[in-house]
């Protein structure tokens, strides 16, 4: 049983209008290593934060941090854009994790936007997982990150 030749040629149509759509609507790509302004901090929840310079340096992460991370940590860039390192893990088996509990390892993540451009995000996240200004060992940190209005400024006003 075939379709008349004019429902055929509107069926054709409706694909090809509708595959022309589709093909409009592709995913942004994801965001990338490369695509950040470094220096960058990390921010673990419980064990502090940590400058990278580079995406070298990025890549290469404290074993205790990386095992003992019960959540993603955020990723705050130059540009005050702010990311979660999602499935952070190391390149490493278990065994070598054991065996290598106080070194570095390499990792991988997949970085996912949370902000862009956010410098008050940014602080609030510094301001809860950054360990010098929830111990209060440095009193004046904290006013002197709500003074700091560039990345550097606020790099200095924590120590880093």
């Amino acid at each position: 049983m075939s379709l008349p030749a004019r429902l055929q040629r509107h069926w054709r149509r409706t694909t090809a209008v509708f595959a022309a759509l589709l093909a409009g609507c592709a995913p942004a790509a994801p965001p990338s290593v490369e695509g950040l302004a470094f220096p960058v901090l990390v921010l673990f929840e419980q064990s502090g934060t940590v400058r990278h310079d580079d995406a070298a340096d990025l890549h290469s992460m404290s074993v205790q941090r990386v095992a003992g991370s019960n959540s993603a940590p955020f990723l705050i860039d130059a540009r005050f854009d702010i990311y979660r390192l999602e499935r952070l893990q190391s390149v490493h088996g278990g065994l070598w994790l054991m065996a290598n509990p106080s070194g570095s390892t390499e990792v991988t993540f997949e970085l996912v936007r949370e902000a862009q451009g956010d410098a008050a995000r940014a602080r609030e996240l510094l301001l809860q997982r950054e360990s010098r200004l929830r111990s209060g060992l440095d009193p004046d940190a904290a006013s002197r990150l709500e003074q700091a209005s560039t990345w550097p400024a606020m790099l200095e006003a924590i120590g880093r």
